[in-house]
Formats: C-alpha cells, sequence, structure tokens
C-alpha cells in the first residue's frame, strides 16, 4: 500500500501554474521567473494555511505563539521564494516546473499537488490518532513526532528536491538551506510544545482535520 498527502491549491493559483508550465515549455522567451517566483509562494502558503492554519484556532487560549510562528513562516517564504526563483532564465526553469506540475491532479474540478508518504509513518499515525480519539493522552507526543516526520517528508519533496533541480550556487544554496532549516525547526518546535498546551480532545480533532489530506492508492485512483 502506498500513500500520499493531497493538499488542495486555489482554481486561480493552480490555473497560473498552468500557464506558465504551458509558456516555459513551448520556449517563450520572456522572462517568467517573476511571475513563477510568485506563484511558487502562493502555492507554498496555501498549503501551509490549509494545514497549519487551524492550529492557531485550536482552542480559545491566549497563547498566541503559534500563530506568530506561521506568519513568520509564510513572510518567509514571501521574501525568499520569488527571490530564489529569479535567478534563473526560463530554460533553467523548465526542469523544475516540469517536475511540480507531475505532482499536481485534479478531481472533479478541484486542484491538488501531493507528495508520497512512507507507509509506517501512516501506519504509526493512524495508530496515535485513535488512540487520541478514545482519550490517550500518552499518545499526544507520539502523534505529533510522526506528524512532524510526515510533514518534513513534505518539505523534502516540495521544497528540498525542487531546490536540487535548480542547481544554486554555493553561495545561494548556503544561504537557502539556512532558510529552509531555520523556518522547519521553528514549525517543528512549535508544534511538538502542542501537546503541552491542548489537551487530548483538542488535538484529536486537529488530527482528524490533518488526516483528512492523506489519500491511500486504492481510494486515490
Amino acid at each position: 500500500m502506498s500513500y500520499n498527502i493531497y493538499l488542495q491549491l486555489q482554481p486561480e493559483t493552480h490555473h497560473r501554474f498552468r500557464e506558465l508550465h504551458s509558456r516555459l515549455n513551448a520556449g517563450d522567451q520572456i522572462s517568467l521567473a517573476k511571475p513563477l517566483g510568485e506563484n511558487l509562494a502562493d502555492m507554498a502558503c496555501e498549503i501551509i494555511e490549509q494545514v497549519f492554519g487551524q492550529v492557531a484556532r485550536l482552542s480559545t487560549s491566549q497563547d498566541h505563539e503559534s500563530e506568530k510562528v506561521i506568519q513568520q513562516i509564510l513572510d518567509t517564504i514571501h521574501k525568499y521564494m520569488p527571490w530564489s526563483v529569479s535567478f534563473f532564465a526560463n530554460q533553467r526553469l523548465l526542469p523544475l516546473v516540469n517536475y511540480l506540475y507531475d505532482l499536481t491532479h485534479e478531481n472533479e474540478g478541484d486542484y491538488f499537488i501531493h507528495y508520497p508518504v512512507e507507509p509506517h509513518l501512516v501506519t504509526d499515525l493512524l495508530s496515535y490518532a485513535y488512540d487520541m480519539k478514545v482519550g490517550n493522552q500518552h499518545a499526544v507526543s507520539l502523534a505529533l513526532k510522526a506528524f512532524i516526520e510526515v510533514v518534513d517528508q513534505g518539505v523534502t519533496h516540495l521544497v528540498r528536491q525542487p531546490k536540487s533541480i535548480l542547481k544554486f550556487n554555493v553561495v545561494v544554496d548556503k544561504t537557502l538551506n539556512g532558510v529552509i532549516n531555520l523556518t522547519t525547526q521553528l514549525g517543528y518546535k512549535r508544534f511538538d510544545k502542542l501537546g503541552s498546551i491542548y489537551d487530548v480532545h483538542t488535538m484529536s480533532h486537529y488530527f482528524e482535520h490533518f488526516l483528512a489530506f492523506l489519500e491511500d492508492e486504492v481510494r486515490v485512483c
């Protein structure tokens, strides 16, 4: 059994990406780096908001740190995504766009981008999600660790691999690696702390929200 996480894109965002994909593959001579960078930033922020935005709305608690962390990540994406893509001519951007295009999917008028997840992580996550649903507080920390691993696989497929395709020079590559490491660790540390902030029932509700993005190969076909 293989599993994928399917993340929805706004129709206008997806249509803009498909247009840029078509223009790049058609050999358009007008530089498309700027609109592509903005489009990729929009895609990334839509993904983060739909998956993690609910974290900030989990509870009526006065703790707003999660919301601040998410906003910091969104601001970083809007700053560095267009900047990183701006270095390249259309021909150099083509492999990146084709790679991401292969990860997009349309289903009954809705648009998604997906990435694969190792089956053993899904098995663990589903098991911990069930334990939380029946009130096992101990399962929260285990579920969060599995969740972070699933998210990091998404970072690999949707950020690290695309970055490697572009083959940045040493200086820019080092800068981007630093940005990726800083933002992911910022998010992961915050998510790991959620178990000490929210009770098991609140966390169970969030995991039900996240697991709705999970599809197995049978359901997708």
